[in-house]
């Protein structure tokens, strides 16, 4: 979870190309082409984790969508609104699935008060029947990760949730501060509990269990 998220073109990396181009192709089936990938964050959950109520708005340009990419573990996702006090729409995010934040909803609150393990710490993709084999040596993903790497991650997600947000942070013409950039923590499991979190989001996530 960043405490203060900032950009600054003093600090960054490059995004990795294979990211930038499924971002890509994602928004504009989506309808919104001319999407840039310049940024992502990942968050580490675990079972006892949780993301508090928040809104996606340090970027310069909330003009184009926000990208989620969700492994492993479910979780319950809480979408509200413009006003912190609206009540939220409560859903589940399963191992493989793209939430693509757009239009009015870039800006809405959300939370992600808990995650949900699987059967014997399956996942969503696993009991569809979706398994290592996939990747097998005729994958041209096979190439990228050895066969224990790809094991270790297996492993990982049984127990665990990872989430990868991708957004554009500039518009046409703008550019970054120039300014250092503060400290930041993207794991979830540091945030204990969903602060300010109202009577009403309880209730959300409570009736979608």
């Amino acid at each position: 979870m960043f405490h203060s998220q900032t950009y600054s073109a003093n600090h960054h990396t490059p995004l990795p190309a294979d990211l930038h181009l499924l971002s890509v192709q994602i928004t504009a089936a989506c309808g919104f082409p001319g999407f840039s990938a310049q940024a992502g964050i990942l968050n580490y959950y675990r079972h006892d984790s949780s993301l508090g109520i928040h809104v996606d708005e340090s970027e310069l340009d909330h003009s184009r969508p926000l990208l989620s990419f969700s492994f492993g573990q479910s979780a319950i996702f809480l979408l509200g609104g413009v006003r912190r006090e609206d009540p939220p729409t409560a859903m589940y995010m399963h191992s493989g699935d793209v939430m693509v934040m757009s239009g009015q909803s870039r800006l809405f609150y959300h939370a992600v008060p808990r995650i949900i393990p699987g059967p014997q710490g399956q996942t969503a993709l696993a009991m569809e029947g979706c398994c290592m084999a996939f990747f097998s040596q005729d994958s041209t993903l096979g190439g990228v990760l050895s066969e224990e790497d790809w094991a270790l991650c297996t492993r990982y997600i049984q127990s665990s949730r990872l989430n990868v947000t991708v957004r554009q942070v500039l518009g046409p013409g703008q550019r970054l501060p120039e300014t250092p950039s503060p400290p930041q923590k993207t794991d979830a499991s540091q945030v204990g509990g969903v602060p300010g979190q109202t009577s009403q989001w309880r209730k959300e996530e409570e009736s979608s269990l």
